[in-house]
């Protein structure tokens, strides 16, 4: 193909996927070209030689050479971890990028295209601090223009491409690998809007493996004759336990029992886990899921009252467990449906690429094109792409409009508080400028800060952003989110009190950008805040680094 090509990855904590739109305007899988199937897991294995290989071979080994393998790498986005392996440092983001490349490798052998045009998935419940590593992982794997969407947003928006959708308000229940979403979305004729959202970024199916394979290591435990031996002290052995559980976990899916035979050198036992052992060890993590579940539900009715959920749809391979269907009809006395699980997250990504290649066009995101040019658009796209411009004014028929998962605002000081200045922290609170469930694009929210003594140059900025379930103003239920030096610097020296205008636009991908000014003058000043955990200079470091590394499948 020499078209030019929008794909959409889903990039999961256990598994990634990677699809694209082709020339008939459906959006189709990359079959992984490392092994059978379209799902490719996300586990990055560093050879001695410092090459990188992803997926099912890194998987496959990670028993053998646990120093060397890492998993999960998605729960540590927008978060300071480093690994090193090898001599070699990695991050969140880097780890990721290298994920990313593999696929836009399959994608490009597949297609006959470098993967450039991308969206990736990100769970609902990702903060500004989450999205941003994961647009800077997209960046050192060396895409060009890389987009970001809720994974339950893509696949509301693949559940409309296969189902009578319009006029329906759909709760989509997402369990991945590691990370959990409950959203309503309404689907109208001319747009997918998210009315609400709640979740766990540290809660997905490898809690219930690990659940699971702490249920067999109590059980070898009390059959097998160990001796003085301690399972717990082979790592080699614990690997191996937790792909294990992960295969009885699926088992039980299926059956209401399964054999295990696991081994210790020499020493073995065989017994079976039932599902019944298996969903009483997990039910406190089903539970949390409803907690989360529950307080959309709450959260629908006192913001869109009158509005009843048509349809519950089952996202994310864990939830395939018969548990999860089975306390969600008993909660919400409707039967879920399970809508391709492992799939439907990656096809909905690459519509959405493809549909804001549409509306994106010509100005700003938020700005509403009229008919003539999103028209204009499709013929302009038809041309470089190959698809239909009707199908393209299809695909690109519905607006899509997200929330904000989390509050975000800035530390204030109160200063009327006695003993304020002996303890600043204490006296101390956060005003949220945004809310949880506001809508995407937001702003202009404007702050009027001022100076305190006469001839200030500069002044102190701190951004915060939710951390609990529930907004609240005290530092501890907020977590700084500004890596850089948060200062305004630049004011014309005046007299105490000059007043300074800050200015933040959320966009709807659910990233800040701010602005500072002297509205006396209309002086606009340097603001130095970096909503991201790496700068500029570290993003292209880690981007020659990956570059010179032959990531293999």
């Amino acid at each position: 193909m020499s078209e030019k090509i929008f794909f959409g990855i889903d990039l999961g904590t256990t598994n990634s996927v990677i699809s694209f739109i082709d020339q008939a305007g459906l959006p189709t899988v990359v079959p992984n070209q490392d092994a059978d199937g379209d799902i490719t897991p996300s586990v990055v294995f560093i050879e001695e030689n410092g090459s990188p290989v992803v997926g099912q071979a890194a998987k496959d080994v990670a028993p053998l050479y646990p120093d060397r393998v890492v998993t999960l790498v998605k729960r540590e986005m927008g978060r300071e971890r480093e690994w090193t392996i090898g001599g070699q440092s990695f991050t969140p983001e880097s780890l990721s990028a290298i994920i990313l490349r593999r696929l836009g490798a399959n994608a490009e052998a597949h297609c006959g295209q470098e993967v450039k045009n991308v969206v990736v998935t990100v769970p609902a419940y990702f903060g500004m601090l989450e999205r941003g590593a994961t647009r800077d992982a997209g960046r050192i794997a060396g895409f060009d223009n890389i987009g970001i969407v809720p994974e339950p947003v893509a696949a509301a928006l693949h559940y409309d491409v296969v189902a009578d959708a319009d006029g329906k308000t759909i709760l989509v229940y997402d369990l991945g690998g590691g990370t959990f979403d409950t959203t309503v979305i309404a689907i109208e004729s001319g747009s997918i809007e998210v009315l609400c959202t709640d979740g766990d970024s540290q809660l997905g199916g490898a809690d219930w493996d690990e659940r699971l394979a702490a249920l067999i290591l109590r059980r070898f435990k009390a059959e097998a004759e160990l001796g003085d031996e301690d399972p717990e002290d082979n790592e080699h052995f614990m690997r191996e336990l937790l792909t294990m559980a992960e295969d009885v976990k699926k088992g039980l899916s299926r059956a209401q029992s399964r054999p295990v035979a696991p081994r210790l050198g020499q020493i073995g036992a065989r017994f079976d886990v039932t599902r019944e052992e298996f969903e009483e060890a997990t039910a406190d993590l089903l539970d949390a899921t409803i907690d989360c579940t529950r307080r959309t539900m709450a959260y629908l009715a006192e913001h869109h009252p009158g509005r009843a959920i048509d349809e519950v749809l089952l996202v994310g391979g864990a939830t395939r467990m018969p548990a999860v269907a089975d306390r969600l009809e008993t909660e919400l006395e409707q039967r879920p449906r399970l809508h391709d699980p492992d799939l439907a997250v990656a096809k909905g990504a690459a519509r959405y690429a493809l549909g804001q290649a549409v509306w994106d066009w010509g100005g700003e995101a938020s700005a509403e094109p009229t008919t003539e040019r999103i028209a204009a658009r499709a013929e302009e796209l038809e041309a470089s792409t190959g698809i239909s411009a009707a199908t393209i004014r299809d695909i690109a028929g519905k607006r899509v409009i997200t929330v904000l998962p989390k509050a975000f605002g800035v530390r204030l000081v109160d200063t009327e508080k006695p003993g304020w200045m002996d303890d600043v922290d204490g006296a101390s609170y956060i005003e949220h400028l945004v809310h949880a469930n506001d809508a995407l694009p937001s702003g202009p929210h404007l702050r009027e800060l001022g100076t305190v003594v006469d001839g200030q140059t500069q002044i102190e900025i701190e951004l915060y952003e939710q951390a609990g379930a529930v907004e609240k103003p005290d530092l501890a239920y907020n977590n700084a989110i500004d890596h850089d030096s948060g200062l305004v610097t630049g004011i014309p020296p005046g007299p105490a009190g000059t007043p300074i205008n800050i200015s933040m636009r959320i966009d709807e991908e659910g990233l800040l950008s701010l602005t500072a000014t002297e509205p006396q003058t209309g002086t606009e000043l340097t603001i130095n805040v970096r909503i991201k955990i790496l700068d500029d200079a570290q993003v292209e470091a880690a981007r020659r680094q990956i570059t010179a590394l032959t990531v293999k499948g």
